[in-house]
């Protein structure tokens, strides 16, 4: 599998979910991009916000009518 591009792994960095060599390799391109610095500061207040909700929702997520409701 080839190398995920720096600039677009910010979300999966964030998120906590790049494999060992990805965040490794996405951690050296942090020091030298203060773009995806703030990206993964503004992503990680997302990230945040997702995991309380997710802690709130009842076992099994949504109830299927509340899945296509906007």
């Amino acid at each position: 599998m080839p190398a995920i591009e720096p600039h677009v792994a910010a979300g999966a960095y964030a998120l906590g979910v790049l494999g060992a060599a990805d965040a490794c390799r996405f951690e050296q391109h942090l020091v030298e991009c203060p773009a995806c610095v703030v990206q993964v500061r503004e992503l990680g207040g997302v990230a945040e916000v997702l995991a309380a909700f997710a802690r709130l929702l009842p076992p099994g997520g949504l109830p299927p009518a509340a899945r296509w409701r906007r």
